[in-house]
């Protein structure tokens, strides 16, 4: 027998106080006394097989009626759950709120400053190539020029893919960057697989897994546009690829 007391002045109807007594005796007693017929019973005939099915049905009888105790005992437990979670719920939300308040403005700003610093970056490229253009001329061999020409290319190439908002720390020890997370969408099948074979005719049937195509239906569409996007295709006619950026801080 276990006795269990339940009192807080925020449950319904405050201030009551509630005593639950466990006693599960009768249920324990009741099943050891049907397990032990079980094991000892022989099913021999049919009389002996008719009173195996009148064991089960006892065994079943109590055990509802087990549950339907049991049930009746929760129910103060989960009203308090479903009392706290409600009351709990808005200051969470409003939490929420200061996100989504922030990050909208948070990135407006980091576009624009992506923008921004991604012009000067080409700013950057240019001259890069500009000056690798004029030593290029002093060059005597034709490769060595290549060489000078390719080094620039690939210094204003970084230049611009690492053009952007930085990782930034706050002075209370957040830090907050972004994450890119990619979503595929078919909405024209035919038009799609058109794409997708012209693709393959261009020579890039090995960043394909025709297996993928097992499934026709959108879904299997859409998975297998999401695998195209994984090798690197920005997108296709009869799909939406759409890219989407969210601030993270951690």
């Amino acid at each position: 027998m276990k006795d269990i007391t339940l009192f807080s002045s925020k449950l319904p109807n405050a201030g009551r106080l509630k005593r639950v007594t466990l006693d599960l005796t009768k249920y324990m007693e009741a099943a050891d006394g049907l397990v032990k017929q079980a094991e000892r019973a022989e099913i021999t005939s049919a009389e002996t097989y008719a009173k195996g099915g009148d064991l089960i049905s006892f065994a079943r009888a109590q055990s509802k009626r087990a549950e339907d105790e049991r049930t009746e005992l929760v129910k103060p437990f989960n009203a308090l759950v479903k009392f706290i979670n409600a009351a709990y719920k808005l200051p969470k939300e409003r939490f929420t709120d200061v996100r989504s308040i922030i990050e909208a403005k948070m990135m407006t700003w980091k576009r624009a400053e992506d923008k921004r610093l991604e012009a000067v970056a080409r700013k950057e490229r240019e001259k890069l190539e500009a000056e690798a253009l004029e030593r290029a001329v002093l060059e005597k061999t034709e490769e060595a020029q290549e060489e000078v020409l390719d080094a620039a290319q690939e210094a204003g190439e970084e230049l611009i893919e690492d053009a952007g908002v930085k990782l930034q720390r706050g002075d209370y020890g957040s830090s907050t960057g972004t994450r890119k997370t990619y979503s595929t969408e078919v909405f024209n099948i035919k038009e799609f697989l058109g794409a997708l074979i012209a693709h393959i005719e261009n020579g890039n049937k090995r960043e394909i897994d025709l297996g993928a195509l097992i499934e026709f239906r959108k879904g299997g569409m859409n998975k297998f546009a999401e695998r195209m996007r994984d090798v690197g295709v920005k997108g296709m006619p009869g799909a939406r690829f759409t890219e989407s950026e969210s601030i993270r801080v951690y």
